[in-house]
Formats: structure tokens, sequence, C-alpha cells
């Protein structure tokens, strides 16, 4: 899994990649709804900012008064300190639970919406970080349109964060947000595909470097193998594909550089079993089941047990790996 953080000043327009990221297929955690939530009434947390800024910051519901709690802490470092040390451990809890979930559930692309990340957290402690940028008079330009600030406030509010010129250098990715939202969308999606590719090398641990796509010469099953061909590719796998019978196989099989892995459609599955046997068992066999509900597979490219390969539904990405789908499955000698 890698586990990505992204950030971005105010006004640069990082809750649009955000979003664009979640659409391609990212798991997001979102800093601010963990904030929300540690804040919530009744909890250690928002006692402890009462107990610190005055009970004035309380609404009369009880909740926290996040305007009356903005203007304590607005252009007073010291106070936004005390603030983010009685917030963050909380939050930094509650992330690492729903890290340890992602990971349990198979999540292959992870990204920390987190807007304080420079100000607030070590970003060493992400695989990478990405920052979304646009110039200050932009954002501020934005600021007025559409929060309906002035100058002065705008002003105000940009710079009580840190500049962005000081976290360029420490990011791994920059997107440029300073044209059309197209144009957004165009650099953020290489981002994403560059970060899906390294999130597929992550998941596979070095361990395949080739993999064998085998379809029978008369199957319907072919384009089953489509997707899957598309994903070990996109994470830098040399990928073959061999229709035919067991001949073929096994001559596919008894090439100088055998596949790290197999994967035969249900047809092929018999073929691929008699060829890899004769050829010594090498590599991971893995066979789709007969109907793999729906055919068009989605892959996930993280080792499962002992070396197995794993494919799991459209849209179902978190879920335990279906039995069925790999019932030759064998571990690496």
């Amino acid at each position: 899994m890698l586990n990505v953080a992204l950030t971005g000043n105010i006004a640069a327009g990082k809750s649009t990649v955000v979003d664009l990221f979640q659409r391609w297929g990212a798991t997001i955690i979102d800093a601010d709804v963990l904030a929300r939530e540690a804040q919530a009434p009744g909890g250690e947390v928002l006692a402890a900012i009462a107990g610190r800024f005055g009970a004035d910051v309380l609404a009369a519901d009880g909740s926290l008064d996040r305007a009356a709690l903005r203007g304590k802490v607005m252009g007073d470092q010291a106070a936004l300190d005390a603030l983010n040390q009685i917030v963050h451990p909380a939050v930094r809890r509650r992330r690492d639970e729903l890290l340890r979930e992602a990971r349990a559930g198979g999540d292959l692309l992870v990204v920390n919406d987190i807007p304080l990340l420079f100000e607030a957290l070590d970003p060493t402690q992400f695989d990478a970080v990405v920052l979304v940028d646009a110039s200050p008079a932009l954002r501020r330009t934005r600021l007025r349109s559409m929060r309906g600030l002035s100058n002065d406030e705008a002003d105000r509010m940009i710079a009580a964060q840190m500049p962005a010129e000081r976290k360029r250098a420490k990011s791994d990715f920059v997107i440029e947000n300073e044209g059309s939202l197209k144009k957004l969308e165009q650099r953020a999606r290489a981002a994403f595909d560059e970060l899906r590719h390294r999130a597929a090398v992550a998941a596979l641990g070095g361990r395949v470097a080739r993999v064998l796509l085998l379809a029978a010469a008369e199957a319907r099953e072919q384009p089953t193998l489509n997707p899957i061909a598309a994903r070990y590719a996109d994470a830098g796998l040399a990928v073959r594909r061999v229709t035919g019978d067991a001949a073929a196989v096994e001559k596919a099989l008894g090439r100088p550089a055998p596949p790290d892995a197999i994967v035969a459609t249900a047809a092929a599955a018999p073929a691929a079993q008699q060829a890899w046997t004769r050829g010594g068992r090498r590599g991971v066999l893995t066979s789709l089941s007969a109907d793999p509900d729906p055919v068009a597979v989605r892959l996930d490219l993280r080792p499962w047990g002992a070396g197995r390969l794993l494919l799991v539904e459209p849209d179902a990405t978190g879920l335990a790996p279906r039995s069925d789908l790999f019932p030759t499955a064998n571990p690496l000698p």
C-alpha cells in the first residue's frame, strides 16, 4: 500500500484534486473530517479546547464555535501551537486506525488530505507528498470571489500558512493550478498515474517481474484478461499473452526466462496446470473461475497469503478475496 499526503495552501485547489483522486480510485482520509470527529461535543478534545481558550469558543448547543476559535488563533502562533497539541494526537490515532483498516482490506493507494501537512506534521512519514499550488495573487482573487472576503481578510488567511515556496522543494509532486479546470485535471491525472504505478510496484514487493496470461484458443474469455494485462503493464511488469493448447502453453513456460506468475482463464486452466506441472511448477499458477462475475475483473496488485495474486470484482475495493477465483493457486516452491 502506498501512503500519500496531499496538501495545498488555502484556495490553491486541493479539494478539487482530492475529488479527482477519489473518483479515479484512491482511498481518501480527510484530516479535516477527522478533526471534526475529534472535536465532537462530549469528548476530551473539545473539553481541552474550552479549558485552554475559554468557554466562549463553545456554541449554545455545546458544539465548537469554529469562527470564535479561529479568531483566537489567527495570527497567534503560540495559540495555534497549543490548539495543534490538543487536536493532532487524536487525529493521528484515528488516521493510523484507518490506515490499518485500509492495509488489511487490500487498498492499494491511500491519499491523506492534510491542509496543514508541513505546518503540523512530519511529511517524511508518508511515502509521497503531493502539493497543489497557485500564486498568492490568484488565491487572493479566488478567496474574494468564492468567499466574499476583502483583500485584507484574504491576505491574513494566506499569511497564516507557510509560504508554498518552502513546501515545493519538500514535495514529490507539485500540481500547478493556474489555468482552467481541464488543465488542472490533466496535471492531476499525470501525478495520479505515477502514484498508481508506484503503488502497484510497492504492492508487488519486487517479487514478480514477468507475468504470463493464458487463454484457450476457442474460449470467449479473452476479454477477461484485458484489464489484468493493463494493470500489470501499469506496474511496469513484462506481460506476455498466449492463446492455444497445452503444447503452446508448455512452450511458453519453457522459455529461458520463465514467468514469475501465471494467470489462466477457466478454459485454459487444465492445459496450464498440466504444462506447469511438467515444467517443474515454477512461479505462481492462478486461474479464474468459470464465471468471474462479472467477466471484467479488477486486479489488485498485491500478494495475497502465500504468494497468491488477488482478483476482485469492480467497485469491490477493500473486500476479502473470493476463494473461488483461484482454485489452483499455489505458493512458490
